[in-house]
């Protein structure tokens, strides 16, 4: 039960509220660690390359920085262009405040991938003093550090700390702008003032929810100071209050202002408008339904322990600003106002993009500041309770011990029934801490497993159900592939390769042109690139048929700038008259410690290679020349294409051979389906990248509609967890690069599946699938689906 509004509190030499040594120096511990480790897991792959997913969108960012700086334009455009690129193409979504920063970061540090997370990533290390800073000053030292550890504990918040994008820099920089709004009333000095408009300005040129905040802010200002009698709040310094409210909403208008006018001079203001019509679509939907539908989504971003608390937080401090009337309650309230707007007026981004609701993460933190400084004036009104019936019984005994003359002294005062909270000794304040850190000890069990998840899903997490690949091997490709085409040389993308911001980054600055219809007869101008998984197979074998091939994995590179032998390393032995599909393979390894952290922890290393054993088996199977390689096999892949080799040239022996050497390797499944084919077995290897390969003896071609199918199914959730196991059915196997159309009777083939746990056991199965409705084969001893692997 909450009582009437104490008295005020004492305040130090610097106008903060009074606390002990000893809660002073806990709580910046507290402070230190939290902020430590949310600046390491910020930093986590900070150097490495840029991959699919949301996360793609921070080189979306870093594109549109080096467009700024190569054609000197104030407007963002997120394509690369052979020219300077008209307003028409602007970006005119959100305020442009991120792609300015990113652009200065780029202007003084270069072409990096790091530039493309670098600011989120010292925003987001900063991110914990500031709620430290407002907790510290808004109540006691233990509050503030309340506030930073809620923070750093979250699933989303961990997740997208390193997110160069929107949310990240609005946070940062309003929670600078309302340290500088509660350390102005407080004091009244100018230089709060200033503090406060640049973080609200900052914040409000990053993007819109920033406005919402600055406006609920104006409009409590206004009400708290010129409307409600001075008794409610208590005074304040009237000239300098006035003097923030006119510059910050000055400022807002200014904002405002500044991008009508840019959007309206790129042409691009209806465009917004229907970008936000479509963005809050589905509103007829009743909130109970939507919120149900995205219910994995919400526990595994907060888990129900901190959603849970959360609501708790809201009830207590709406009752702290109607009882104990403190105008700095009410921040918690403004900000789960801001994240309430954006995740439920606009209905259609957050049915898409998981990190919508990633606002809430500032919510909680301030909202944890009031309920540890609830809780510790709780603790110590409760001991006060316990300590009133000794005092009196003292008090008694020292009257009646008192001399005449001392009858008519004054009376002690009672224990005011609410203590002043910066009187509290520090035993209060820490015990609530650390009642609080125990709760949130619970969350970051879960907050720990979700970093790596969204770190290997490009914080896409289980996509509904949808095939997620993180275009590892993918951007190793174009990597390799960028400075081996001529400068200059376009690159057109077949829609298989599924293009992304990260891919246009990582051919280093070309124009590229998306999706078009494979070239009928000349080459491309420039290079032509496919993924061949996600290609017809007689689009790939008109290709094969018409052009010089340079393969690297599963993607084909051609066209009038791509030379394969020029691609080839020098080194190698190769035939210069060689011509048709010469082929090379990925050589992987696990990273380092260092290289772990800064690089790649979800990703394995990468070179690429010239591979004679996949040269022949492309040229086999696309009915081309082929020469045996003339070394001997020594990898288990290689020792695959070996036994085809040898079953191919009629070796019946030496195809027995390899085939029981292959199958010693393998842990045996022995499904066969009714077309012949047969699953033989599975190897998995656990690294930064998981791997499991499923080796497969075909029967023959497969029908055209046929495809090997790799599907997961969460079945427990993990011990310890609060959160909910994920419902959904998951396809997880990539298509193979050689269609199972092509397969020929007896040759062995590998489909190599990466694996991206999510939380708690899951489950995978394998078949034969058609994928149009056609009849896939059947399993000859069980029911359609085969388990390949099982995870805890």
């Amino acid at each position: 039960m909450l009582l009437p509004r104490p008295a005020s509190r004492p305040l130090d030499l610097n106008g903060l509220p009074a606390a002990s040594r000893l809660e002073t120096r806990a709580a910046l511990g507290v402070t230190a660690i939290a902020t430590a480790w949310f600046a390491l897991a910020a930093a986590w792959e900070m150097f490495g390359p840029i991959l699919a997913g949301h996360y793609a969108s921070s080189a979306g960012v870093g594109i549109i920085a080096e467009n700024m700086l190569r054609w000197k334009i104030t407007g963002p455009v997120w394509e690369y262009t052979a020219s300077q690129p008209p307003p028409e193409m602007y970006y005119c979504h959100h305020p442009w405040g991120i792609f300015w920063t990113t652009a200065a970061f780029m202007k003084v540090f270069g072409r990096h991938d790091v530039i493309c997370r670098l600011p989120a990533v010292l925003l987001s290390a900063a991110t914990p003093p500031l709620l430290y800073a407002i907790g510290r000053s808004v109540y006691r030292p233990a509050a503030g550090a309340a506030a930073a550890a809620s923070f750093v504990v979250l699933p989303i918040t961990l997740s997208f700390a390193n997110l160069n994008a929107l949310e990240v820099p609005v946070m940062a920089w309003t929670l600078l702008g309302l340290w500088g709004y509660v350390r102005l009333t407080q004091t009244s000095r100018r230089r709060y003032l200033a503090v406060s408009a640049l973080g609200l300005a900052l914040g409000m040129n990053a993007d819109w929810p920033a406005f919402v905040l600055t406006g609920g802010l104006l409009v409590f200002g206004a009400v708290r100071a010129y409307l409600l009698p001075k008794r409610v709040f208590g005074p304040v310094h009237a000239r300098r209050y006035a003097q923030w409210w006119v510059l910050t909403a000055f400022i807002a208008a200014l904002t405002v202002a500044l991008y009508v006018a840019l959007f309206h001079q790129a042409g691009k203001l209806g465009d917004l408008l229907t970008s936000y019509g479509f963005r809050s679509s589905g509103n007829a939907e009743p909130l109970s339904k939507v919120l149900a539908s995205r219910r994995y989504w919400i526990e595994l971003s907060f888990t129900p322990v901190a959603i849970a608390a959360g609501k708790l937080a809201a009830l207590v401090c709406a009752a702290r600003l109607v009882l104990l009337r403190r105008e700095h309650d009410a921040l918690p309230l403004l900000y789960l106002a801001t994240a309430t707007v954006q995740y439920v007026v606009f209905r259609q981004g957050a049915d898409i993009h998981i990190f919508w609701p990633h606002y809430f993460g500032a919510y909680f933190a301030l909202a944890g500041a009031a309920l540890v400084e609830t809780a510790a004036a709780l603790i110590e009104r409760a001991a006060a309770a316990r300590r009133a019936p000794d005092d009196a019984a003292l008090l008694e005994r020292a009257a009646a011990r008192r001399a005449p003359d001392d009858a008519a002294r004054p009376a002690q005062p009672a224990p005011a029934a609410w203590p002043a909270p910066g009187a509290m000794p520090a035993w209060p304040a820490l015990a609530a801490l650390a009642l609080w850190l125990a709760p949130l000890a619970a969350v970051l069990r879960d907050g720990l497993p979700a970093l790596r998840y969204a770190r290997e899903t490009g914080g896409r997490f289980n996509e509904r159900g949808h095939l997620i690949d993180s275009d590892g091997e993918k951007t190793a490709f174009l990597r390799w592939l960028a400075p081996r085409l001529p400068a200059g040389a376009p690159v057109e993308m077949h829609e298989g390769m599924k293009a992304t911001w990260a891919q246009v980054w990582a051919l280093g600055g070309r124009v590229v042109t998306p999706a078009r219809p494979a070239p009928k007869q000349e080459p491309p101008r420039g290079a032509y690139l496919v993924d061949t998984r996600f290609m017809l197979d007689r689009d790939q074998a008109s290709l094969a048929r018409r052009f010089d091939i340079t393969a690297v994995g599963p993607f084909w590179a051609l066209g009038a700038a791509v030379d394969p032998q020029a691609a080839i390393d020098p080194r190698a032995a190769v035939d210069p008259r060689a011509r048709g599909i010469e082929a090379f393979s990925f050589r992987e390894r696990e990273p380092g410690l260092l290289a772990w952290y800064l690089v790649s922890g979800t990703e394995p290393e990468r070179e690429v290679a010239p591979d004679p054993f996949l040269t022949w088996e492309l040229r086999t199977h696309f009915g081309q020349p082929a020469e045996p390689p003339a070394g001997a096999p020594e990898t288990l892949e290689e020792k695959r294409i070996a036994h085809n080799i040898a079953l191919a040239a009629g070796d019946g022996a030496r195809a027995a051979a390899l085939l029981a050497e292959i199958s010693a390797a393998l842990a045996p499944l022995g499904a066969r389906f009714d077309d012949g084919t047969e699953l033989l077995g599975t190897t998995f290897h656990e690294g930064a990248r998981s791997l499991l390969t499923i080796f497969v003896r075909a029967g023959g071609p497969a029908a055209s509609d046929v495809a090997l199918s790799v599907r997961s199914r969460v079945v427990e959730r993990a011990p310890l967890s609060t959160t909910m196991a994920d419902p959904i059915y998951r396809d997880v196997g990539l298509p193979t690069a050689i269609s199972p159309q092509r397969w020929r009777a007896g040759f062995l083939y590998a489909d190599p599946v990466p694996i991206r746990k999510r939380p708690g056991t899951e489950v995978f199965w394998a078949s034969l699938r058609a994928r149009d409705r056609g009849r896939a084969p059947a399993l000859m001893d069980r029911g359609g689906e085969v388990e390949v692997l099982r995870l805890r």
